[in-house]
């Protein structure tokens, strides 16, 4: 739990200059972890036990938007998910750094929302005639895929045949 999340973190003291683990000071500490990640696995249960976005948790549930007005960011909309078993959640509206175009093919970029840094982050693909999304890192889930073409100016919500546009990839719970 420590590691990834934020649910519950083991405490470490220092004795005389030499540290010694919390397990050896306090016995309930494994055991309150233990219950930790056994009562976050059954709450994932309940919801299906997969990973994926709780569909109705919040407006727009960590949906991936064109910026208003559009620019080459996209902004992720606040929301709750289970990533591996572990409550994910996006407090506030995440803008993504400016997304650089590609240069001579399209590419597809993949935008997810990462446990271990309780983040969002994009992940670049390769250009290619055909691209295709990068795969999601340990411990994150999709969000959306970003079609970007060469020469673009803006990300769009929709596809207009010029810029790149967003296409949605979330799995919903």
């Amino acid at each position: 739990m420590a590691i990834k999340g934020k649910t519950y973190t083991k405490t470490s003291w220092a004795f005389q200059e030499r540290p010694v683990a919390s397990a050896k000071l306090n016995l309930w500490d494994d055991r309150i972890e233990a219950a930790f990640e056994t009562l976050l696995h059954v709450l994932s249960l309940a919801w299906g036990g997969g990973d994926g976005v709780l569909r109705g948790a919040t407006p727009d549930d960590l949906a991936v938007q064109a910026t208003d007005p559009p620019t080459l960011a996209v902004r992720v909309a606040p929301g709750w998910a289970f990533i591996s078993h572990t409550p994910f959640r996006l407090a506030s509206p995440v803008t993504t750094p400016v997304i650089i175009p590609p240069q001579q093919h399209a590419r597809i970029d993949l935008v997810q929302a990462c446990l271990s840094t309780w983040d969002v982050s994009v992940k670049t693909g390769s250009e290619a005639v055909a691209p295709t999304p990068p795969s999601p890192d340990a411990d994150a889930i999709p969000l959306a895929h970003l079609y970007l073409r060469p020469g673009m100016n803006t990300i769009q919500q929709e596809d207009d045949n010029t810029n790149g546009y967003i296409i949605d990839a979330r799995t919903f719970l």
